[in-house]
């Protein structure tokens, strides 16, 4: 930051919901933001937003996400002249994609057990080579699994609207070819964002196509699930189990039976929590910095059009 000293007087919020200048003062009339992982899940992201749309002009505001479903952050793209986001998490949400196949595949749970009851027992394991993974949603977090999995023996289907090919999958393949495909595949990985034509997209009618012995995983958007619909699907056996970085509410309340479900393995929406996620996004947001203080493209824009 210190070669911009001069040019920006930073603003920055604690998680007390205290805002302060580190250096300078600012008179200016507009404003640029930053939303880091910190503000979006600091008990002062209220403050955050309110302090964002209070401000008489907001030029440029980054995001440390992708997505742009959420209504608060629609408010701050409306408002804002220029919008960008980071798909640096990608990286990361594909390694907990891989360690949810290898403890599934590897029965991670069946072990943790056996050690609990030292039980000396040689359980065996499918190996994660050869398995078949349908990846619904094939943008950067889709092509990041892909390129993983692909390394390690796994076929890749991947889906999205535009279809053609991509060095991360054996086949890509379009949205209305799912119904066909869902039977065939050892696990199906929900990677999209949540739009009015995504929402609960995983439902009975996705579930009872599954086999038996395959997983589900989501680290798209809760939205995406109808829950309901899924828990019934793992208590009748298909899919085996359901590994999920994201629920339809979050914090997930301590009564869902969500917490408890003996087949499903939840994590509080984490997938991206690394030091390398933050050394990644904060390096694309100096980068913009740079580009929009001398007024360059910024990489990763949105479109006005995404706040419609």
């Amino acid at each position: 930051m210190k070669r911009f000293s001069s040019q920006i007087s930073p603003l920055v919020l604690d998680d007390e919901g205290h805002l302060k200048h580190p250096w300078g003062e600012s008179e200016a009339e507009g404003a640029i933001a930053y939303g880091t992982q910190d503000a979006y899940f600091s008990p002062a992201v209220t403050t955050f937003f309110q302090t964002l749309m209070g401000f008489e002009r907001l030029e440029w505001f980054q995001s440390s996400a992708a997505g742009v479903e959420h209504p608060l952050i629609q408010a701050v793209g409306k408002k804002a002249d220029l919008f960008s986001g980071s798909h640096e998490q990608s990286e990361a949400i594909a390694e907990w994609v891989l360690w949810s196949g290898l403890d599934f595949f590897q029965g991670g749970a069946r072990r943790r057990r056996a050690q609990a009851e030292k039980n000396w027992t040689r359980l065996p394991f499918r190996e994660l080579a050869g398995t078949k993974w349908l990846i619904i949603g094939f943008g950067a977090i889709g092509q990041a699994c892909g390129r993983r999995l692909r390394a390690l023996g796994c076929d890749v289907t991947g889906v999205r609207r535009s279809g053609g090919e991509d060095p991360a999958a054996n086949r890509i393949a379009t949205p209305d070819a799912v119904p066909g495909l869902l039977g065939e595949a050892d696990v199906v990985l929900l990677s999209l964002p949540l739009t009015p034509a995504t929402e609960n997209m995983a439902g009975d009618a996705v579930f009872s196509a599954m086999k038996e012995d395959s997983l589900f995983i989501n680290v798209g958007r809760g939205g995406l699930v109808d829950e309901t619909a899924l828990l019934s699907a793992l208590d009748q056996g298909r899919p085996a189990a359901a590994y999920l970085d994201v629920v339809r509410e979050e914090p997930l309340p301590a009564e869902h039976v969500i917490w408890s479900h003996p087949k499903i393995t939840l994590t509080p929406h984490i997938s991206a929590l690394t030091e390398g996620s933050k050394v990644r996004t904060d390096q694309v947001f100096l980068e913009n910095l740079e580009a929009f203080l001398a007024q360059k493209p910024l990489r990763n824009a949105v479109g006005s059009d995404e706040f419609a």
